[in-house]
């Protein structure tokens, strides 16, 4: 059978699911925590308890979610039918999580458990929804490394639109229909529009995608187990440091993104301003994007990873110590923090699969395979343990909906918003510093030594 050809339109459409899906879902990223606190009346605590309970089931699930999936066989393709299916669980998933339970649910634990199972089934439908994505791209472009490049690439760019257009209408899209339908159902609103969009355009791309992945193909791609996971780490002293160094990183950074609305909604008192901010911090991340990984490229991986993380820690520090004086700083760290990971995010697939190379070279074990299905283990530790101290340290700052604002509160929140975070991210810097040995030199001497012991093995 003749291999279908790629067109612009498989391309963009490609993209264009990503985006939508990655703008319905900023609701939730940016509004959730609140959401919960000041319109469904949880506790602050409850909430850091069910976020640690919700996120911990979503890091369980994303250890199994490529073995499911390799190992199924569906009528309608092996790929595509998963994301046919996950389009409706992704679309209900972000619904439940924000909708208004109080007027038929009175007590905190029915109001959870409903947040956390919509949760639980966007987060898990992610997991899935995500791997049979990345392994749609082999299939759409086969061989052709630079149609590879051109389907990624266009992906990053209509990435970085969408985030600039979401910060620049969402919470405007939840004030204006709060009006109507009530405050706490602007959110719902908001939430219905987005992932309506997503859901036509989703629906658009499987109709598309369907003729790359056709029924009755078997993969023959191997997949790890979760053993074979741990033992790649277990064996490997550089992949232990590096899973310890995003995991701290992450943590930060989802304490500093899920603590920020507080600041415009309850300690400056303009929560209009926060879409100034984020389609601020957006412009200028883009703008960023196009020029901060050449930083990067001089001081080499390490020194990238070192110095975004440093800059990124060194912008909540700053948030924490400058933001009472005016929110203009708040919103400046919130740009320059962006931007400071653009200096080693492009690379972060390299560290891993360096990683994998110095393994091979150390133990003789060859688990470079597996090097990268690792890069998701400190992301989902970091949203279960980060996400977690969210409300553990609204609690701690005595954040309840509609208090009075205390300057112990402040004085409190302050440090929640940009003190706890940056210790996170300058533990990560500093073990880079101190306990990543892979510069590009020593990479690539290990890459080099495992091609000549495997051509080596090869003329026995």
């Amino acid at each position: 059978m003749e291999k279908p050809k790629l067109t612009s339109l498989d391309i963009n459409i490609y993209a264009l699911a990503q985006g939508t899906l990655t703008m319905a879902f900023t609701v939730q990223t940016l509004y959730l925590t609140l959401f919960m606190t000041d319109y469904l009346g949880i506790s602050a605590a409850m909430v850091g308890t069910s976020m640690l309970v919700a996120k911990t089931f979503d890091f369980i699930v994303s250890l199994v979610a490529g073995m499911i999936i390799e190992k199924s066989n569906f009528k309608h393709g092996k790929y595509v039918s998963w994301l046919r299916m996950l389009t409706a669980t992704l679309f209900f998933g972000m619904l439940i999580q924000m909708f208004d339970t109080s007027g038929i649910i009175g007590n905190e634990i029915g109001k959870t458990i409903i947040v956390c199972l919509g949760y639980c089934m966007f987060h898990g439908s992610m997991n899935f929804n995500a791997t049979a994505r990345g392994a749609m791209i082999p299939k759409m472009c086969g061989a052709d490394m630079e149609a590879r490049k051109t389907l990624t690439t266009r992906q990053a760019q209509v990435g970085a639109v969408v985030s600039i257009l979401g910060s620049a209408i969402i919470l405007p899209v939840i004030t204006a229909t709060g009006k109507v339908l009530g405050e706490s159902w602007g959110y719902f609103a908001a939430t219905v529009l987005f992932s309506t969009i997503f859901l036509i355009c989703n629906l658009v791309f499987v109709k598309r995608a369907a003729r790359f992945d056709p029924p009755g193909e078997s993969s023959n791609k191997k997949v790890p187990t979760v053993g074979e996971m741990l033992k790649s780490i277990a064996t490997n002293k550089q992949m232990i440091i590096l899973v310890v160094i995003f995991s701290f990183f992450t943590i930060g950074t989802q304490i500093y993104t899920g603590v920020t609305a507080y600041y415009f909604r309850v300690v400056t008192g303009q929560f209009e301003m926060m879409t100034v901010a984020l389609t601020a911090r957006s412009i200028v991340g883009f703008l960023a994007s196009l020029c901060v990984p050449a930083i990067g490229r001089k001081f080499g991986k390490k020194g990238a990873m070192v110095i975004g993380m440093s800059l990124y820690g060194i912008s909540a520090l700053g948030t924490w110590m400058f933001g009472l004086q005016s929110m203009w700083f708040v919103i400046v760290f919130m740009c320059t923090a962006q931007s400071a990971q653009y200096i080693y995010q492009s690379m972060t697939a390299n560290y891993y699969l360096d990683c994998g190379e110095y393994g091979y070279y150390v133990t003789g074990q060859d688990n470079r395979t597996f090097a990268v299905s690792i890069m998701n283990l400190p992301t989902k530790i970091g949203f279960a343990i980060g996400g977690s101290l969210v409300g553990y340290g609204l609690a701690w700052a005595g954040y309840e909906a509609g208090m009075t604002v205390t300057e112990t509160f402040v004085s409190r929140y302050m440090m929640v918003l940009g003190l706890f975070p940056a210790v996170f991210m300058i533990i990560a810097a500093v073990l880079g510093v101190v306990g990543y040995k892979l510069t590009d030199a020593e990479a690539k001497k290990y890459a080099e030594a495992n091609e000549a012991r495997e051509k080596e093995a090869a003329r026995k």
